[in-house]
């Protein structure tokens, strides 16, 4: 027995006295832990609740440099360093570009349109009902109430997205739109010298002066999209609601852009109305019914863009008129912006050497949309003369506009999403350097 109890006083001294020991052993490193000489480096962990900054930046000395100090403080200046810009030559983004697409239903436009009515008891015979797409650009959401500028695009299914448009290619109008804003040549706010102090005592006045205006912001667009099929046999519907001025398809499709679709869009989103920030543009037959609009509705639309545009007789008459002289000038309420281009076969006037356009262009024949695609290489070599008209009579009348030759450009959408980025800098550029010029015979 006393074997045995001695035995257990052996067992419970070896087990108790060194745990007593460690414990003293533990305690006494806490206190110098937590005391640190002054030649003791501290160490601090990342994440501890009395010193939130980085490890690297808590492992400090008196024997530290201030040059070795600063060094952490230069690699975070360099990880937040932004990204270069893109390029701003095309071929330009694809898509969305950050934006949101919204659908507007035919029974919101075609349905309640009562200049239809007027025209035809079947609407649905001078224009077929469509969904109308808009673009907002991004931060729609959460901006200000201040109204943006609106375009309105003809044939709008055919510039933003590849896969909707008829040929597989579009024009990429977003992606030049957004890349001409990260230049900031379109949107910006180069009249801003200094940031605008919001906890001043007149706090509403700085932030009316911090708003941004509608010229420094991505305009809204509206994609219309064009007519398919035929009204009658031979006859395309395209070529009715986009034809001359003086057609009744063209003038009933005018008036419901202007007096349908554009007050629907002005209600339902942030706009100016105005037409100092209410613009058109198109290619081929698009141009002309963008131009078309502006000149029956001046009071609704300040410029127009047409590529490669087809101008028949009525609309060059217009222009040449009394009239279309006055609306084109501003008659006292401000001048219109006005925007031409062209290709096909021509002299180069940086080479002297004489351009034809290629009839064999694969991406242009071999599309995902066609087998086989015509490519309408021929058609703007055939469109020069009837621009060359629409510049003369602007000469005459000695009105502004901006006008591009583009030698062995071709008439589809790869060809025009090459230089999309003109007309927009045009419409939408509040730098004087890139205002319209006068252009003289």
């Amino acid at each position: 027995m006393k074997r045995a109890h001695v035995n257990q006083r052996v067992t419970f001294s070896g087990i108790i006295m060194p745990s007593f020991a460690t414990t003293i052993i533990l305690a006494m490193t806490l206190v110098v832990l937590e005391f640190p000489s002054n030649n003791m480096p501290m160490l601090v962990d990342a994440m501890s609740t009395t010193n939130k900054k980085p490890l690297l930046q808590s492992i400090t000395s008196p024997l530290t440099s201030s040059r070795s100090m600063s060094m952490p403080s230069v690699q975070m200046q360099k990880m937040i360093t932004p990204p270069p810009r893109k390029t701003l030559t095309p071929p330009f983004p694809n898509g969305l570009c950050g934006g949101t697409v919204l659908d507007i239903a035919p029974e919101e436009t075609f349905g309640v349109d009562v200049n239809l009515a007027n025209i035809n008891v079947l609407g649905d015979m001078v224009l077929l009902p469509r969904t109308i797409q808009i673009w907002l650009p991004p931060g729609y959401d959460d901006e200000d109430e201040v109204g943006h500028s609106v375009l309105y695009v003809h044939d709008g299914q055919n510039c933003m997205e590849d896969n909707d448009s008829w040929t597989g290619a579009s024009w990429r109008l977003i992606g030049a739109l957004t890349r001409l804003a990260d230049h900031k040549l379109i949107c910006s706010r180069k009249g801003r010298t200094s940031p605008v102090d919001l906890d001043d005592e007149n706090q509403p006045q700085a932030a009316a002066a911090a708003a941004l205006s509608p010229e420094e912001k991505l305009p809204i667009v509206v994609m219309l999209p064009s007519a398919e099929g035929d009204w009658l046999f031979g006859v395309r519907r395209r070529h009715l609601e986009y034809g001359d001025m003086n057609l009744p398809f063209a003038q009933a499709h005018a008036d419901f852009v202007a007096n349908t679709v554009k007050p629907l869009v002005d209600n339902r989103f942030r706009t100016d109305p105005s037409p100092e920030h209410t613009f058109c543009m198109g290619s081929s037959l698009g141009g002309q019914a963008s131009l078309h609009l502006l000149l029956r509705h001046p009071d609704k639309f300040g410029g127009a863009a047409c590529l490669s545009p087809a101008f028949g007789p009525a609309i060059l008459d217009c222009v040449d008129s009394p009239r279309g002289r006055d609306i084109l000038k501003g008659n006292g309420k401000g001048k219109k912006k006005l925007y031409f281009d062209i290709g096909g076969d021509m002299d180069d006037s940086k080479t002297s050497d004489f351009v034809r356009v290629s009839p064999i262009d694969v991406l242009d024949h071999l599309t995902p949309v066609h087998g086989w695609n015509p490519g309408y290489f021929w058609l703007d070599t055939q469109l020069q003369g009837q621009v060359a008209a629409m510049k003369k009579a602007l000469d005459k009348a000695r009105i502004e506009y901006e006008y591009r030759q583009y030698p062995g450009g071709r008439h589809n959408e790869r060809a025009w999403a090459l230089r999309i980025d003109k007309p927009l800098l045009h419409l939408f550029s509040n730098d004087s350097s890139n205002k319209q010029q006068q252009q003289k015979p």
